[in-house]
């Protein structure tokens, strides 16, 4: 990489991995002509929770193509004490395609131009989606994790992380 501008110019590097079954050990090195810092990024997140979840039986319910089994999914409720930052992250099975949505419950005072009724993943990916929002407002919140297909059973983790304090709890 040649900088032609003079200044102070900030990179983000990511390191990443194709095959996540293997543990890759690595060295990076950067060399450069001038002085500069190296370090890592802080993570942002203080307030952290692990839900350890399944689909399983009735509970495999597939996404919302499939009105009759998808009602079925785990739900989650999150209750943020305070507006701020939110990452959702599912980790299922690679050989299944998974999503979810985050729905609205409740919202304490007025949640202004942030509020949402419903926010999902985005496109179902294979074993790993994501959703991050940098200003989610006070408030209760269903999360339905969910698989593409109906019927596809295996564990899945489910997490979430925030600044600010969060309850999570199983409705089903």
């Amino acid at each position: 990489m040649k900088l032609t501008g003079a200044g102070t110019h900030t990179f983000t590097l990511v390191v990443s991995q194709y095959e996540k079954q293997n543990t890759i050990n690595y060295t990076l090195r950067v060399y450069s002509g001038c002085k500069f810092t190296f370090s890592k990024i802080p993570n942002p997140f203080t307030q952290i929770k692990r839900i350890n979840g399944q689909w399983k039986g009735i509970s495999a319910g597939g996404c919302g193509n499939y009105k009759d089994s998808y009602k079925h999914n785990p739900i989650y409720q999150i209750n943020l004490e305070r507006s701020g930052p939110l990452l959702v992250e599912l980790r299922g099975s690679r050989q299944y395609s998974v999503g979810f949505e985050m729905v609205t419950v409740s919202q304490v005072g007025d949640p202004g131009p942030a509020a949402f009724q419903k926010k999902s993943s985005g496109d179902y990916r294979c074993g790993f989606c994501f959703m991050e929002a940098e200003h989610v407002p006070a408030g209760i919140y269903n999360v339905i994790p969910t698989t593409f297909l109906p019927k596809q059973e295996g564990p899945f983790f489910l997490d979430f992380a925030s600044t600010t304090a969060l309850k999570v709890s199983q409705l089903q």
